[in-house]
């Protein structure tokens, strides 16, 4: 056995082993084999892993391990550092470019020759898998999305960056920088997504993210009143319907990179006292959450506007549905799915369905139990058909809630492409889709005086 083959499968072994990886913020350590009570620490870069032991080469045994562990993930998070890093991608055609290597002096050519993307790397070429080469050039082409907040700022009147710092104006929670517009002589504080709002937007987002983790509305208020100044549960829930149908907004604009095997079931709720049914539909690989619809009754016509609204959130249909025998799935699969799609794909429809073997829908009864049914339990009930719960819960379990089901604690949206950036999630979010609505604004202002 070679030198690189004997750290691999030293790595192999140490992965198997509990206990002996550890998350440290960015990095992580593992524990040494031979050195009692030592640990190596590892940091991530676009080659791959610098690792503090001794052994002073690219891949380590640690460095296997820790790979071995993260499994997709670790080339999820190099190829967003090359796509970050900037100048890595040579566009040669629209399915054709470059990718420059991290640790050599040559570049791997990635394609499209109509079934997917493929890289000439050995770790593509070897493991089937989507390098980070292939997730690099999938950032270029806008199928993978990072949602960041820029620093730029801009006048919340008129969009204008023609700006200066104008003092500052005292509040509760202290000074704010206020600025002036050139443009239209406004005067304004910076605060994109949470403007006139008299709680801090961290403490607000705390609440959001409490409301839609679990919590009922009053038990939200009571943690928020431990650590700060009281407020409402109807507060509470203002925020979350508030921001809740902010984000739903903005998210409407992402595309997530889904697989070809879909999903769907249907649970009854209590709304308002009446028997009602709430459908979802999961996208398999990636345990993406892209439509839900809640329905009186459980007609074709019923869970029809959940196929289309999928099929939009996507931007394809999916090579395969799985569902039970239900006719309504299958009425809606052929309407909205049918061969002669706009793709030109056929699309399967499997309904003969098992508790155990290949064709079953553990996937869709876990979802059903432990994210919907246990968030009805806590309010006990839902008091409208469009309930910010609904909406909150749909963000919450896309974006901010690690999967335990994906490798290295993923969320579903890390898995389908769509990196949030910032440890808070929903102000990002919020921040995001204030700025996007902005933009939208001053076009739609620009247009409106070119008519003229």
């Amino acid at each position: 056995m070679n030198t690189t083959n004997y750290r691999r499968a030293r790595g192999e072994a140490i992965a198997a082993m509990a206990g002996q990886i550890r998350r440290a913020g960015d990095n992580y350590t593992v524990l040494s084999q031979t050195t009692p009570n030592t640990k190596y620490t590892l940091e991530r870069t676009t080659r791959g892993w610098n690792c503090s032991c001794p052994d002073d080469v690219p891949y380590c045994k640690h460095a296997y391990a820790l790979e071995r562990r993260l499994g997709p993930k670790a080339r999820a998070d190099r190829g967003l550092m090359m796509h970050r890093a900037g100048g890595q991608v040579e566009r040669i055609a629209a399915d054709h470019y470059l990718v420059r290597s991290q640790s050599r002096d040559e570049s791997y050519e990635v394609r499209d020759f109509g079934r997917g993307w493929m890289c000439s790397c050995a770790d593509h070429i070897y493991t089937a898998s989507v390098c980070k080469h292939i997730q690099v050039v999938q950032f270029e082409c806008g199928q993978r999305t990072v949602v960041r907040v820029s620093d730029e700022v801009r006048c919340a009147s008129c969009d204008s960056a023609d700006i200066v710092k104008a003092g500052t104006a005292g509040r509760k929670r202290g000074s704010v920088q206020r600025f002036l517009c050139h443009a239209c002589g406004m005067r304004f504080v910076s605060n994109p997504g949470f403007r006139r709002k008299h709680s801090k937007p961290e403490r607000i987002t705390q609440a959001v993210g409490m409301l839609y983790g679990g919590l009922s509305s009053r038990k939200t208020a009571e943690r928020l009143a431990e650590r700060g100044p009281a407020v409402t549960h109807q507060t509470v829930m203002n925020w979350g319907r508030q921001f809740g149908d902010l984000m739903e907004w903005f998210i409407e604009s992402l595309v997530p990179l889904v697989g070809e095997e879909w999903r769907t079931d249907e649970i009854y709720v209590r709304i308002r006292g009446e028997r009602k049914y709430l459908f979802a539909m999961l996208d398999s690989d990636t345990r993406y959450w892209l439509a839900g619809q809640v329905a009186t009754h459980k007609g074709t016509d019923d869970v029809r506007p959940m196929f289309e609204k999928a099929r939009k959130a996507a931007g394809k249909v999916p090579s395969k549905l799985i569902s039970d025998g239900a006719g309504n799935f299958a009425e809606a699969h052929r309407d909205e799915y049918a061969p002669r799609n706009h793709l030109w794909k056929d699309s399967v429809h499997e309904s003969h369905i098992r508790m155990d073997g290949d064709t079953n829908n553990n996937q869709m009864e876990s979802f059903n139990g432990n994210t919907l049914r246990m968030r009805e339990k806590v309010t006990r009930g839902i008091k409208r058909e469009d309930s910010a719960i609904i909406s909150g819960l749909h963000i919450y379990y896309n974006f901010s809630r690690k999967h335990l089901g994906m490798p290295g604690g993923m969320t579903p949206a890390e898995a389908a492409g769509i990196y949030v950036e910032g440890a808070d999630k929903i102000i990002t979010l919020v921040r995001a889709a204030a700025m996007l609505g902005a933009e939208i604004r001053a076009a739609a202002r620009a247009e409106t005086g070119s008519s003229d």
